[in-house]
């Protein structure tokens, strides 16, 4: 039963989805063309009018390649959500047999561990992402891939053999080595090859989530976009946080730290508030209240640690990778109230007037001092 309500959730919504999915390719398609004509134009050519037969065959692949993803990723969460659902029960009938829990309290334990465990992808390597997270690399990925295979065909229609890669500061150490590059197509030489850049792999250009594009490139004509100094630029520890210097892709690292237990505890609060609004009886639902403001309480504060995080190091705060399916404005709504009720969080304010005040009459004895 579980696994029917499981799919019948993912059927209502698996046509919308697609449809998004195709407009994207289409859109990124007709942006990816308008780009590379760019360059096409300033070498004095025509540039590309019309997508060939090669390139539309191209970018409707791309396409059902990505739906046939998006579709296995939900179908292989369905199974995770069932056996977390499943464990979760035996878990908690075991904990009640034993003695070792109350009813109340298994019954607690089992809807954090559905909330922790319950979206996951498993992947054939047994490796494990949150659903959102797969979806967002899927989609991310196979729109990018589909885009450089579009470049790189009209750029083979074109006669155009060297291709410059785009560059971005907070790029991974493995993918800095090559960005800002030229690539020669049929490996010439005195440039980077494909197999240099690592071009049709997971981890090179163009795998999973890289954000990196390239365009054609005239030589005599074509200037780069990015000077050495530039790149080094890139790369250096310029940025400063708490003391120390850090690139800004180990910046981005800790950016998205933070950005992942938002998610969790996004997750965790949406669980607790719908297991309230479903309890058997008033007792179990005033536990759920209570772990749904503990929990309010820890992502409140979360949420302001990245909010100092991004105020100190400068970075732009990226809302889409805190968005949880679930936790919408109500509960965002619920967790702020539930905070401000919270005695967590007035001990909390107490603690930070006393500091504070503490502070005030160092700085005031400091003063007197000189």
């Amino acid at each position: 039963m579980v696994y029917d309500d499981i799919l019948a959730e993912i059927a209502s919504r698996t046509d919308t989805t697609k449809n998004h999915v195709r407009t994207l390719f289409e859109d990124a398609g007709v942006e990816s063309v308008k780009n590379d004509n760019i360059r096409y134009r300033e070498a004095g050519l025509e540039g590309i009018i019309k997508l060939s037969p090669a390139a539309m065959q191209t970018l409707n692949a791309g396409y059902v390649k990505c739906s046939g993803d998006l579709s296995n990723l939900t179908l292989t969460t369905a199974n995770t959500a069932q056996q977390a659902y499943i464990t979760a029960c035996n878990n908690a009938y075991m904990q009640i047999s034993s003695g070792a829990f109350d009813y109340n309290t298994a019954i607690r334990n089992a809807v954090k561990a559905a909330a922790e465990d319950g979206t996951e992808v498993l992947y054939p390597s047994g490796h494990r992402d949150k659903l959102d997270v797969a979806v967002r690399r899927s989609v991310l990925t196979g729109v990018g891939q589909t885009c450089r295979q579009l470049s790189l065909i009209n750029a083979r229609d074109m006669g155009c053999d060297i291709m410059e890669i785009t560059a971005h500061s907070n790029a991974r150490p493995s993918h800095a080595e090559w960005q800002g590059q030229l690539v020669s197509l049929s490996g010439r030489k005195g440039y980077l090859s494909l197999k240099d850049i690592g071009y049709g792999t997971g981890d090179g250009f163009g795998g999973w989530n890289c954000r990196h594009d390239w365009y054609p490139f005239f030589e005599g004509i074509s200037s780069r976009n990015y000077s050495d100094e530039r790149l080094r630029e890139m790369n250096a520890k310029n940025i400063e946080y708490d003391g120390k210097k850090y690139t800004e892709y180990e910046i981005s690292q800790m950016q998205r730290k933070f950005e992942r237990d938002i998610r969790s505890l996004k997750r965790e609060a949406a669980a607790y508030d719908t297991a309230r609004n479903n309890a058997p009886d008033d007792k179990v639902k005033q536990q759920f209240s209570d772990d749904f403001t503990a929990v309010s309480v820890k992502l409140k504060n979360k949420e302001r640690q990245l909010s100092d995080f991004l105020e100190k190091t400068g970075q732009l705060p990226d809302n889409a990778r805190a968005q949880v399916l679930g936790f919408g404005r109500s509960q965002a709504q619920k967790a702020v109230w539930a905070e401000k009720k919270s005695p967590l969080s007035l001990t909390k304010f107490l603690n930070d007037a006393i500091s504070e005040r503490s502070t005030l009459k160092i700085r005031r004895k400091n003063k007197w001092l000189k």
